[in-house]
This record gives C-alpha cells, sequence and structure tokens, in this order.
C-alpha cells in the first residue's frame, strides 16, 4: 500500500473520511489507512477504490522505476494545467517511449490527447485519447473513462465528426452513474454537448445543456466554462427570437471573460454584443462594441483570427444605415480573410450578407449567385439551422420579386431541413433521456 495514494485520490474527488467510509467501515479506519498506521483488507481497499473512482492497482506499491515515470507523470500533468501544451506534448511523446504500465500509459495518452484538443487539433488528438480509452476500458477504470469519451467527443467536434454526439452523450450517461458524483466533469461534457449543438444549429437543445450546465456549475465553479455557457446561450437566445435574454447572457459572460483576460472570447462576445444591440435597433451604441471588438483584433495580434468575425455584423450596421458601399467593401475582405483561415461558415455569413447588399441595389442577378453560394457552403458545413434560415431569407426576396415558383421551392426546402433537424435532435435526446 501508498498511504499517501489514499489520502490524495480522496481529496482530488472532494470527499470527507466519513463519505469515504460511506458507513461501510469507520472513519477512524480510513484514517489510519491515510496515515499509514494500517493495512487495509482487500475489502476495504475495494471500497476505497470505488468511492474515489480509482482502480485498486492505483493504490498498491510500485518499483523505483515507477516511481519515476509517475513523477514524469505528474510534470506532464502540470505542463497541461498550465496551458503550456506544445511542451507537455514533447514531454508526454518521451515518456511514451518508455514501456508504461498500462494504468500509466493511458493517463499518459490522455494527458497528451488533451493538449492537442486544447490547441484545437483534434486530428492528431484522436489517437491518443482513444488509445487511453481502450486501455481505461481494460482496466476498469470508470472515472479516467469518462473522461477518456469526453475528450474524443471533443476531437471528433474538432474535425466536425459526426460521431462526436453519440461519444458526447455516452460520456454524460457514464458520468451520470459516477459515485460520488463528479460535478465538474458533468459541467464539461454539458458544456461540449451544447456546442455540439451549437454547432449543429440546433438552438433549442443547445440552451438546454447550457442552462443545465449552470445549474451543476454552482457545485464546482469554474468562470471560464460559466462564461463560455453564457455566451452559447447568447447566441442560442438570439436565434430563438429572444433578443433581451441574449442581451443579458452575453453581459454575463462579458464580465467574466474580462476578468479571466481572455481576449480571443472578448473579441468575440463584443461582437456579439454589438450584433444584439444592432438586432434590437441601437445602432449607435452597436457600432462602439464592433468597434472595440476591432481594436482588441489589432492591439492583440488577432486580426487573421477575429477580424471576419467582427466585419460581418459591423457591414450588416452598415447596411441599415444603407451605406452599401461601406458594407460591400467590409464583406469581400471578411470573405478573404475567412476563406484564408478555412473558417468556412463566416465565408457563408458574408456571402448571405453580400446577397443582401446586392438585393437593396436592385441587382438581382449578383444577389441569387451570392445566396445560392451561402446556401451551398452551409449544406456542406451540415449546420441545418443556419441553412435553412438562409433558404428562409432568400425565398423571401425571390416572393418579393414576384418569382413565385423559384420562392417556393426554397420555401419547400426551408421547411424540410426544419423537418429533418428535429427528427434527428429528438432522436438523440431520447437516447439521452431514455424517453
Amino acid at each position: 500500500m501508498r498511504p499517501e495514494l489514499v489520502r490524495k485520490a480522496r481529496q482530488e474527488a472532494g470527499l470527507s473520511l466519513a463519505e469515504v467510509a460511506a458507513g461501510e467501515v469507520t472513519r477512524a479506519a480510513i484514517h489510519l489507512v491515510e496515515t499509514g498506521r494500517m493495512q487495509p483488507s482487500l475489502r476495504t481497499l475495494e471500497l476505497i477504490a470505488r468511492r474515489t473512482g480509482r482502480p485498486v492497482s492505483y493504490f498498491l506499491a510500485t518499483d523505483p522505476i515507477e516511481d519515476e515515470l509517475r513523477v514524469r507523470r505528474d510534470e506532464l500533468e502540470r505542463l497541461v494545467a498550465t496551458e503550456d501544451f506544445r511542451a507537455a506534448i514533447e514531454h508526454g511523446r518521451r515518456l511514451l517511449e518508455h514501456d508504461l504500465p498500462p494504468a500509466l500509459e493511458a493517463e499518459v495518452h490522455l494527458l497528451v490527447g488533451s493538449a492537442h484538443v486544447r490547441m484545437h487539433e483534434g486530428s492528431r488528438a484522436l489517437p491518443h485519447v482513444r488509445t487511453a480509452r481502450r486501455r481505461f476500458e481494460e482496466i476498469g477504470d470508470p472515472l479516467l473513462l469518462t473522461e477518456a469519451l469526453d475528450q474524443e467527443a471533443t476531437a471528433l467536434f474538432l474535425i466536425g465528426d459526426p460521431r462526436a454526439l453519440p461519444r458526447a452523450v455516452e460520456a454524460l450517461e457514464r458520468c451520470e452513474r459516477l459515485r460520488p458524483p463528479v460535478p465538474a466533469l458533468q459541467v464539461r461534457i454539458l458544456l461540449h454537448l451544447g456546442s455540439i449543438y451549437y454547432q449543429q444549429g440546433d438552438w433549442g437543445n443547445a440552451a438546454r445543456f447550457y442552462e443545465e450546465g449552470l445549474e451543476v456549475s454552482t457545485a464546482a465553479p469554474n468562470p471560464r466554462h460559466i462564461a463560455m455557457m453564457h455566451d452559447g446561450l447568447s447566441v442560442a437566445y438570439q436565434q430563438m427570437g429572444d433578443f433581451p435574454a441574449a442581451l443579458a447572457e452575453a453581459r454575463r459572460a462579458f464580465t467574466l471573460y474580462a476578468m479571466d483576460r481572455d481576449e480571443r472570447s472578448l473579441v468575440r462576445i463584443e461582437a456579439n454584443l454589438g450584433y444584439l444591440l444592432l438586432q434590437q435597433g441601437e445602432i449607435e451604441a452597436a457600432e462602439v462594441h464592433l468597434r472595440r471588438s476591432l481594436e482588441l483584433c489589432e492591439q492583440r495580434g488577432l486580426e487573421h483570427w477575429g477580424r471576419a468575425i467582427v466585419l460581418c455584423p459591423l457591414a450588416e450596421l452598415h447596411i441599415a444605415r444603407g451605406e452599401l458601399d461601406r458594407a460591400e467593401a467590409l464583406l469581400e475582405e471578411a470573405h478573404a480573410i475567412a476563406v484564408a483561415g478555412g473558417e468556412r461558415q463566416v465565408a457563408a455569413m458574408a456571402r448571405r450578407l453580400q446577397g443582401r447588399v446586392h438585393l437593396r441595389r436592385g441587382d438581382h442577378e449578383r444577389a441569387d449567385r451570392s445566396f445560392q453560394q451561402a446556401i451551398a457552403m452551409l449544406g456542406e458545413l451540415e449546420v441545418s439551422e443556419w441553412q435553412r434560415d438562409c433558404l428562409m431569407e432568400y425565398a423571401q426576396a425571390l416572393q418579393e420579386r414576384g418569382e413565385f415558383e423559384r420562392s417556393i421551392v426554397h420555401w419547400r426546402a426551408a421547411a424540410e431541413i426544419g423537418r429533418g433537424r428535429g427528427t434527428r435532435s429528438g432522436a438523440a435526446m431520447a437516447r439521452l433521456h431514455g424517453a
């Protein structure tokens, strides 16, 4: 036995001595085990393992070489925690060159995969998190298996793989069965599920998971995760037409991002606040936020990442003012940046807004071309709700200029997307809740 690992596992699980004892042994017995004054029976050791979510092998003594490898594993964990991801990946690569015990090998793969995920390198993360998942299944470690499933779902999400959703659902189901519960992990999985539905444009389910995540986060508050859920809710509410609620959520997210000094998130949330104010007709207030967002891009060297995101709502502001030349110039710039950076959804948004500019000018040929390009791009990306909205706007434009047959075709296409999306998301929710 390594008694210090009993205390470490208990503390990491957030449990008291009495909660580990669980009425099956005395609190004093757990204390004696932790201080090395008593060797536990196998039954007691299995109880400790079950309550803390660790395998029995975690608590057993190892040889000096394995102890040294565990020290290096702890250094890998520190590098990931301090967000030195490149150093973590290199450190993990060197560690994996050794013949590691199965549990230690699985932990190293999980940490390296997590570092790739945090750098948005989904394809590089997948081999590591999948290896970790298989090892934890073999070992029978329910907590770390759930962690690995969550990371695998996130890696799949990053590369646009539809298997992200069932993996995340499986992670949540396993997390809800953990005893004792692990609220911090549950919050993270709920956040990822909300993000998957957000990416699909399924705003109702995205909001549902973000709201549930905020409820659970009261037991495990993490300002960054809370900010991200308020941010996601802001967009979900605005897409569902509840602009006052969306604005309130955006302001909550802005306050938390400002405290955390998350530069990229501040750029996005300033742009979102500007967009929300614009939708409510507060054009002057909207411009303040949008200009501030552009300034942040320039000050922090984020022009290539964030500028396209800001230029689209800024162009929409100029369309609202009737300043069509200025709007078109901004949209051309936004489209070029988005294409160069592989941000295809932003590129589609720019094309849709260009269609709106051409409509205002009465240039139907160019408007048709821009809308059709946007609809095709959104279809390829499989973001059904975005595509449906674009189809509806184009159908309305065709109807207003008297092209009724073409208008009906696009209205029907939009309606078909709405029916298909409802069926798919309903099936996913049925799997999740056992309905």
